[in-house]
Formats: C-alpha cells, structure tokens, sequence
C-alpha cells in the first residue's frame, strides 16, 4: 500500500484545482477520525479519503466514469478493499453498491465535509473555529442551505452505527483540528 505521503503526491500530481484538495483532505480527516472511533484502521481510511477523487477532474464531463478511472490509477496500489470503496462512493454511476463502514463512511464523509465546510464559510470570521455542532446541525436542517450537499449520504452514517448528529459533530471536530490544511 502507498504510504500518506505517497497519496498526497498523486493528489498533487492528478488534481490542481485548491478547492478539490483541501475537500480530499477534509475527507481523509473524517474518515481518519471515524475509524478512530470505530476501531478500525486510521491510516488505511485517511488514505481512501486523499484517493477517493483523484480523477474527478479528468471525469468531470463523464459522471459515469469518475470512481472508475480512479480505480484503474489505484490499481495495484492500494488494496483492493480501498479501491472497492472508491467506486462505491460513486454508486448510482459504478453499480457497486456499498457494503461495509468504510464504503458508508467514505460516502457520509464525503457530503459531511461540505456542509461542515460551508457552515464555518458563514460564520463572521470565517472559521472552522467558530462553528458549533448544534450550527452544523441546525444547517443540516435547513434545505435552502448548501442545496448541493446530498442530506441522504450523510446519513449513511446510521449503517455504521453513529447518528446523525453525531457523526456531524465528529465531522466537525475532524476538520478543525487540520483547519490550517484547510485555510479555515
């Protein structure tokens, strides 16, 4: 398996919009934090969480192929369980239905980033600091709020036995604590 440091380069090398890897980072964050609390293996997630966009920019014109073309970048790199998740993550296009927490924590993770993201971007200063769970919450409830963000894949949280308001707070948590990776 490619270390972190390894992942973080082919991020570098394969995704130049700033925006789409601070969101990859975000999301290894989460899922390294996830798996802390699940007993689970951290680095393995945090690295599903670098790779699990990788070719989003040279896929996305053709939705039915993102996760797909990651895989073959993937392949022979990572195990095949983390490639499994990456198409997963890309479900309604792949076929290939999530199955484990991992699969569901790439997926919640990857809508949970955004909305924690966005919520901090309303706050007066701007930062992840100010944000409070009960801020996230109340803008999970708000569909007029952040209307991109997939409400229904943040709760694939629930298949991994975390509630909802749980997981947002864990979310959040997550993402502060690399809020200069992230310049928030």
């Amino acid at each position: 398996m490619i270390s972190r440091e390894e992942s973080v380069s082919m991020m570098e090398n394969e995704v130049k919009n700033k925006n789409l890897r601070k969101h990859m980072l975000a999301v290894a964050a989460i899922l390294r934090k996830t798996a802390e609390v699940l007993g689970e293996d951290q680095g393995a997630w945090e690295l599903l969480g670098i790779v699990h966009d990788i070719d989003y920019e040279a896929t996305m014109d053709s939705p039915e192929k993102h996760a797909l073309v990651s895989a073959e970048m993937l392949e022979g790199k990572v195990p095949g369980g983390l490639i499994r998740a990456v198409k997963s993550h890309n479900h309604e296009h792949t076929g290939v239905e999530p199955k484990n927490n991992m699969e569901h924590a790439l997926i919640a993770a990857d809508a949970a980033s955004g909305l924690v993201i966005a919520t901090a971007l309303v706050m007066p200063g701007r930062k992840l600091a100010e944000a409070r769970p009960e801020s996230v919450i109340k803008k999970y409830g708000d569909t007029s709020f952040a209307k991109n963000i997939d409400r229904e894949r943040i709760l694939h949280c629930e298949k991994f036995g975390m509630d909802r308001d749980e997981f947002l707070e864990l979310s959040l948590e997550a993402l502060q604590e690399i809020h200069r990776d992230l310049g928030l």
